[in-house]
C-alpha cells in the first residue's frame, strides 16, 4: 500500500490523547494509548503523522544499546522518520496552510554555534534531535520548530515520504563529491547503502562497486540493478576476512588503480579500511557509517592516505536544507526508493517491525498510525 489517509478532518477538534511509542526510561519502550496530544509552541508546527519509518537507531533504543544512553533523554516519543499533514500552527507562525503535506528535518540546531554560523547547520555542536532527546514522531502527532517543517510535492508517495530522513543521508552521501562519470565503490548494501547505490545510479556514475560480507545482501543489490536498468554498471564483491588482500587488489586490477570515489557505509573498522585501500591516488573517501566502538585504527596511514593524497569527507545527517531541496530535485526528475519498503504495519504492531529489522528479514518498515483507528 502505498498511500495512507490524512488523519486531518478540516474544523475538527483533535481528542485530548493520541497513540504514541514512549520511552519511559533507558532500555524501556511502550505502546500507550493515553499520551496528551502536544500543543505547537509559539514557533511550531503541529503535524498530523501520516507514515513513520523505522530506523536501524530506533533498533537500538529499543534493544537498550549502551552506546546511544548518552544521547537519551527519557521520558520521550520516539520516531524521527515520517511525513504528515499540518494540523496547527504556533500562534507566531505563518507560511503553512492546515492539511498540507510535509515533512520535517529532525535535528534542531541552536543557530549560533561556530558551525552553525560557518553555514554547516547539519554539524550543530548543540543539536537537539527529536525521537532521542525530545518527543519525535511515532505518534499520531509530532510538533516540530516550523523552520524545520519540509513542505512536500503532493505526487511524493507517501511509503517514501515516511523515510526522507535516511535517503537524506543517502543523498548528501552521494553528492557529497561529483559522480558522473566516475568508478563508486559502496560499501554495505544495507537499506542506506542501497539507496546510495540508487542515487548514485540515477546521477549517472560509469561502475558502481558493492561490496559486502552478506551474499544474501549482494543478490539482493544485483536484482535491484536489474529491475532498475543500471544493472551493466553494476559490479558485486563478496568480502571475506581470509581474502581481504586478494579482493583488494582485485579491485585496484579492474578498475585501474582504484575507484575515483568510495562511499563507506557499514561503519565497520575493516570496511572502513578496505574502503580507503580500493581508492585510486587522489580520489575521495566518504565516510557515513558509525562505528560501535569509540576508535577505529587506520592501517598503513601513510601508504594509504598520505602518500596518495586522498580526500576523506565525514557525513552526518542532512545539510540544511540544501540536502533537502536536491533530494525533492531527484525525486521530482523520477527517483523512486519507495521499492524499499518491504513491510508495513499499524503503529501497535512496531515490536513486529523492530523483530523484523533485526532479524534482517526486512529493508524498510513503515509505520501507519490512522491503520489504529480503521
Amino acid at each position: 500500500m502505498s498511500t495512507a489517509p490524512s488523519p486531518i478532518i478540516p474544523g475538527q477538534t483533535p481528542p485530548a490523547v493520541m497513540n504514541a511509542i514512549v520511552v519511559p526510561e533507558f532500555g524501556r519502550w511502550e505502546y500507550r494509548t493515553d499520551v496528551p496530544v502536544p500543543e505547537p509552541k509559539a514557533n511550531e508546527v503541529r503535524i498530523a503523522v501520516a507514515a513513520c519509518g523505522i530506523c536501524g537507531t530506533d533498533v537500538h533504543i529499543a534493544k537498550g544499546d549502551a552506546s546511544l544512553k548518552s544521547m537519551l533523554k527519557a521520558p520521550f516519543i520516539q520516531g524521527h522518520e515520517f511525513c504528515g499533514h499540518v494540523d496547527k500552527l504556533g500562534s507566531d507562525v505563518t507560511g503553512f496552510t492546515p492539511g498540507e503535506f510535509v515533512s520535517a528535518e529532525m535535528h534542531e540546531i541552536c543557530g549560533h554555534c561556530p558551525a552553525c554560523l560557518d553555514g554547516k547547520k547539519h554539524a550543530c555542536a548543540n543539536t537537539r534531535s527529536r525521537g532521542l532527546s525530545a518527543d519525535g514522531s511515532f505518534a499520531d502527532y509530532v510538533c516540530v520548530s516550523a523552520s524545520n517543517v519540509i513542505k512536500l510535492p503532493a505526487k511524493v508517495p507517501v511509503k517514501l515520504a515516511a523515510f526522507l530522513d535516511p535517503l537524506g543521508n543517502a543523498v548528501h552521501t552521494a553528492c557529497k563529491v561529483p559522480v558522473k562519470g566516475k568508478k563508486v565503490l559502496v560499501a554495505g548494501y544495507g537499506a542506506i547503502g542501497a539507496m546510495v547505490v540508487e542515487v548514485v545510479a540515477f546521477l549517472g556514475a560509469a561502475e558502481i562497486h558493492v561490496t559486502d560480507v552478506r551474499g544474501k545482501a549482494l543478490r539482493k543489490a544485483e536484482e535491484r540493478a536489474a529491475a532498475g536498468g543500471f544493472g551493466n554498471r553494476l559490479i558485486t564483491h563478496r568480502v571475506m576476512n581470509e581474502h581481504r588482500n586478494s579482493l583488494a587488489e582485485y579491485i585496484l586490477s579492474i578498475t585501474g588503480g582504484g575507484v575515483d570515489v568510495s562511499m563507506e557505509i557499514s561503519g565497520h573498522p575493516d570496511a572502513i579500511n578496505d574502503a580507503i585501500r580500493y581508492t585510486r591516488a587522489g580520489g575521495d573517501v566518504v565516510l557515513l557509517g558509525l562505528p560501535t566502538d569509540s576508535a577505529v585504527t587506520l592501517q598503513d596511514f601513510g601508504k594509504n592516505i598520505i602518500f596518495r593524497g586522498l580526500t576523506l569527507h565525514a557525513v552526518i545527517g542532512r545539510e540544511m536544507f540544501a540536502t533537502w531541496d536536491k533530494m525533492l530535485e531527484l525525486i521530482e526528475a523520477g527517483l523512486d526508493t519507495s521499492w524499499l519498503v518491504t513491510s508495513e504495519l499499524p503503529l501497535s504492531q512496531i515490536g513486529e517491525g523492530y523483530q523484523r529489522i533485526a532479524a534482517g528479514t526486512e529493508q524498510k518498515v513503515v509505520l501507519y498510525p490512522s491503520w489504529d483507528r480503521r
